[in-house]
């Protein structure tokens, strides 16, 4: 079960049935975004998704300490070779405040505090809030992948290809930051 991470402003923490209409908010934001694979999402996939993450240890609701609300999740995946994959999303009115990075930095430190060598996140090359925050923790640029993943497809059942860059930090990366901002 995915464990408890308290950090300045934040409860990381499993998803509870009683965050459904956080998540909602959250997700539905979505329903035209360019950048996430969520399109479309209603009350009843609404639910769908949240039953997803009640039944997972790879989601940690983001949890505002002073107001016991949940502005969002951080999904953290195993992967080979001991890898984790990181992926987050926080409700547009919370954004540019510091919890992303807030919460993205505790999660990545405790993945490698439970012994993971890696971690990665992709995202859209033209996200450019979401690369800043991964380059912000540590993350570098390994890859830029040409029209490689789709979440969509367009009006005739094509798919609507998309490039990700692929960012990674390893643990000796964090071991030689740990003065800077660790």
């Amino acid at each position: 079960m995915t464990k408890e991470i308290m950090t300045e402003r934040l409860v990381l923490r499993p998803f509870r049935e009683s965050d459904y209409v956080d998540l909602y908010k959250f997700l539905s934001q979505l329903r035209d975004d360019e950048f996430e694979g969520y399109p479309d999402i209603t009350r009843e996939n609404g639910l769908e998704q949240l039953t997803v993450r009640l039944g997972s240890d790879e989601f940690y609701a983001v949890e505002l300490k002073d107001r016991s609300k949940v502005i969002g999740n951080i999904y953290c995946g195993s992967r080979d070779y001991n890898a984790k994959e990181v992926g987050y999303i926080i409700n547009k009115r919370c954004q540019r405040k510091g919890y992303a990075r807030e919460a993205l930095k505790a999660v990545v430190y405790h993945a490698f505090r439970l012994g993971a060598h890696r971690v990665y996140a992709e995202c859209d090359p033209r996200n450019q809030a979401s690369w800043r925050l991964l380059e912000s923790v540590g993350f570098r640029r390994e890859a830029h992948f040409r029209r490689n993943i789709y979440f969509r497809k367009d009006t005739d059942g094509k798919p609507v290809w998309k490039d990700t860059y692929v960012y990674a930090v390893t643990e000796e990366d964090i071991l030689a930051s740990e003065g800077r901002d660790y």
